[in-house]
């Protein structure tokens, strides 16, 4: 059964209404309603803008124009992969076909457990492949494959820009689709994460995402991210209110947690991201 996790206190209401189909003996079910996580209530209408799907079509988003992609740092710096690397040292292609050209070899250190693409490029894995999700071979997925991080600054994150050049925001797109944008919406399964709207790697707004083996919906008001960097509250000033104009890409991020040894280790399937906005009227 498809879960539903809320990062948000004001779109209970609006949840708690989303759905004609529920039976009303069950109100205490969390469970999605059917319809593609698009959400209504008595008072105010919803609109979804699908943002992308994650998967099918390589994850291509048609609002933005950009392909997801994945990276990994190790302690607090891209990870060198090149001791990894078991096949032919000549020019390689972007997406090598060549056994062996893999972080998988037994007793490895590297943080992904998965396929290597150019050694030259900064982004070393290919995180589109093999992403159909075992309980719906229709539903395709990007992916972070069996990561372990094990020291203060190891990070494996999946990303989406806004742009192709990586730099410009939603606003300097002219992307006028997420305004009154309230909530973003995703379905995941996997390990614990946060959930970045990103200005650059410094700035940005985050939520904190729990842990899940079934696949389940998240949906995250816009009015709880957490302003991170020049965004953050200071002795100074206030944090930063949110402007998802301002963003230059999305991320869904594991980092080392020395607290929690449990979120170290694991795997994160992230699909279907959307978001929720209020109707022009």
């Amino acid at each position: 059964m498809l879960k539903k996790i809320i990062v948000a206190s004001a779109m209970l209401s609006l949840i708690a209404c989303s759905s004609n189909n529920d039976d009303s003996s069950n109100k205490g079910d969390s469970s999605p309603s059917q319809g593609g996580g698009q959400s209504s209530s008595s008072q105010e209408a919803l609109e979804t803008v699908v943002i992308s799907s994650l998967g099918t079509s390589g994850g291509f988003s048609a609002l933005f124009g950009t392909y997801p992609y994945g990276y990994t740092l190790k302690a607090n710096v891209d990870e060198n992969l090149t001791q990894f690397w078991s096949c032919p040292t000549a020019a390689q292609p972007t997406r090598p076909d060549i056994v062996g050209c893999d972080t998988r070899e037994p007793g490895n250190n590297a943080i992904l457990q998965n396929y290597l693409t150019t050694q030259d490029a900064p982004l070393h894995y290919i995180i589109n492949n093999h992403l159909t999700i075992a309980a719906d071979p229709l539903k395709r997925c990007i992916k972070l494959d069996r990561y372990n991080l094990t020291g203060v600054g190891d990070q494996a994150a999946l990303g989406l820009n806004v742009s192709s050049d990586e730099r410009s925001s939603i606003e300097e797109m002219g992307i006028d689709a997420l305004n009154r944008i309230i909530a973003f919406t995703y379905i995941h399964a996997g390990g614990a994460h946060k959930f970045r709207v990103a200005v650059n790697d410094a700035d940005f707004w985050y939520a904190d995402i729990p842990a899940q083996e079934a696949d389940g919906e998240v949906i995250i008001d816009v009015k709880d991210l957490k302003g991170m960097g020049s965004f953050a509250a200071s002795e100074d000033k206030d944090e930063t209110p949110f402007d998802v104009g301002k963003a230059t890409k999305f991320l869904w991020v594991v980092e080392y947690d020395a607290s929690t040894p449990a979120n170290n280790t694991g795997s994160l399937f992230i699909y279907s991201f959307n978001a929720l906005k209020r109707g022009a009227n």
